[in-house]
């Protein structure tokens, strides 16, 4: 295996008919288009991969689409297949729900789940979980979830997560999170709290590791 639990981020497709968020400009909703994440998944120097996160409008919800990609190859064969797809929804900056699909290689996990009044539902591997209210899936895109103030839950196998957590301040306003436990990664974020960078550890010990696309 090459990656340690690298990417616990999934996408999948939802079945109803959504608006680019481009689209959503001007028309009063409240809810500010977010730009796209297009990154490049590198292993000591070399692309084997992609990780593409959109952002849709739906009404008052938003939509946050993240697909990854990770096929390395050796003389032009793949040797590994991770993919990793899920959509989830928000309302007014709230989780609503999830639904998301990892296919490592050849092996299907699905796990759904959703936001009700008397906490989240998560359909997974391990069957029904019930979990707290204020439960929400770990996106690396929604950096107010760190720090162990919320519980999280993996979208990869619909797990709580048992992570630790470091926070640093960044020149220019920027923070750095380091997270240790289930993942060991490094993630940075700027003023405005975009996402600027990622770095995890896999299980050979090499360091996964992401740029701009």
């Amino acid at each position: 295996m090459i990656l340690r639990r690298a990417l616990p981020l999934l996408l999948a497709t939802p079945a109803t008919a959504i608006a680019p968020i481009s689209a959503a400009r001007g028309q009063g909703r409240g809810v500010p288009p977010r730009e796209a994440y297009r990154w490049r998944v590198m292993r000591q120097g070399s692309a084997i991969g992609t990780h593409n996160v959109t952002f849709t409008q739906r009404g008052e919800e938003v939509v946050a689409l993240s697909d990854v990609t990770i096929t390395p190859s050796f003389l032009g064969v793949v040797v590994y297949r991770y993919e990793h797809r899920y959509s989830e929804v928000t309302r007014g900056g709230r989780f609503v729900s999830v639904a998301s699909r990892l296919n490592r290689n050849g092996t299907i996990v699905e796990v759904e789940a959703r936001a009700g009044a008397n906490g989240v539902e998560v359909q997974g591997p391990e069957g029904v979980l019930r979990l707290p209210s204020g439960a929400v899936p770990l996106s690396w895109w929604e950096p107010q979830r760190f720090g162990g103030q919320v519980p999280l839950f993996g979208t990869s196998h619909g797990r709580p997560f048992d992570l630790r957590w470091a926070r640093e301040a960044l020149p220019g306003g920027g923070t750095r999170w380091r997270t240790a436990g289930e993942i060991e990664a490094v993630l940075d974020y700027d003023a405005s709290g975009r996402w600027v960078g990622y770095s995890v550890r896999g299980d050979d010990g090499v360091t996964v590791s992401y740029a701009p696309a």
